[in-house]
């Protein structure tokens, strides 16, 4: 875990570096690179968030294993069952909602259809988060996992969220559609959002900042830091993991910023956030593996 505290701190600083750029060259990069309607970009939109919210399809998985335990008594049992239908079932919701809505294939008719879509996989996430849990050793895995599951909800729900409810900030999209609204930087609250929605504006159009794709796709990289304490053979796989799933988040970013759904600072600061909550699992997991002992170092 320790050894994973350089790598975190050079993926945030290459968020970091992002947002100071953008906070100046938001308008001029989005322009030079914006694709109106570009099909690959909207592909990304759907499925860009799979890989990272399927962790949470894991974690179910993985606190359903622990529920199933013999020796545990009836309440821990209820707990640990209603994280497994949270985790599983916040998975499905987030990734099935995108398929077919505002940043995906936009098709409100059959929104529904996303779910079904995404629905096998979470299945198949959530078998490998129980398989895995149940082949692994590691004492007080629970915490573990625990510790993922809340940095995990702290960094995409009341950080992306509740920025974007704070902000308000115009898509690029949204600005070059009519050329009605204006651009808006990051720190330049658009407080007069209801206005544009009363006009017939969808609010959708209105959380550009940060961005909740970024974020959710750096949800992979979080999860990887625990993958050592699972068991030791996974050692040799989690810097690949860990940079696979760095590139990835790069690579839906500048996806949405090719489509006009987001700016570089929002891709940046949605990156910042889960770095954050990254960097506090990881503190937090050896803090407490230096009072539990659950695993050596």
């Amino acid at each position: 875990m320790k050894k994973m505290r350089l790598h975190i701190y050079i993926v945030l600083g290459v968020f970091l570096v992002g947002f100071i750029l953008g906070t100046f060259l938001d308008l001029k990069l989005t322009e030079a690179i914006f694709s109106k309607g570009n099909g690959f970009g909207i592909f990304m939109s759907a499925v860009g968030t799979i890989p990272g919210y399927m962790i949470l399809a894991m974690l179910g998985g993985g606190f359903l294993a622990l529920a199933m335990h013999k020796d545990y008594k009836v309440g821990y049992k209820v707990v640990l069952y209603v994280l497994t239908v949270a985790c599983a079932g916040c998975a499905i919701f987030f990734t099935g909602r995108e398929f077919f809505g505002e940043n995906g294939f936009y098709n409100p008719d059959i929104k529904w259809v996303g779910y079904f879509i995404v629905l096998p996989i979470a299945i198949g996430c959530t078998f490998l988060g129980y398989w895995i849990t149940k082949k692994s050793n590691t004492p007080y895995i629970w915490l573990i996992y625990a510790i993922l599951a809340f940095c995990i909800f702290m960094a995409l729900v009341p950080g992306v969220t509740l920025l974007k409810s704070i902000f308000h900030r115009p898509r690029y999209r949204e600005l070059v559609s009519g050329g009605f609204i204006e651009f808006h930087p990051w720190y330049d609250r658009c407080s007069n959002y209801k206005d544009y929605i009363a006009l017939g504006f969808s609010k959708e159009e209105f959380k550009s900042f940060p961005s909740g794709h970024a974020g959710a796709s750096a949800v992979f990289m979080l999860a990887t830091i625990a993958l050592p304490l699972l068991d030791k053979k996974y050692e040799k796989i989690t810097l690949p993991l860990f940079y696979g799933g760095f590139a990835w988040c790069l690579f839906v970013s500048f996806t949405r910023i090719l489509v006009g759904a987001h700016f570089l600072s929002d891709v940046s600061m949605g990156g910042i956030l889960t770095s954050l909550f990254m960097l506090i699992a990881n503190e937090a997991i050896i803090y407490s593996n230096k009072k539990l002992k659950f695993v050596e170092e």
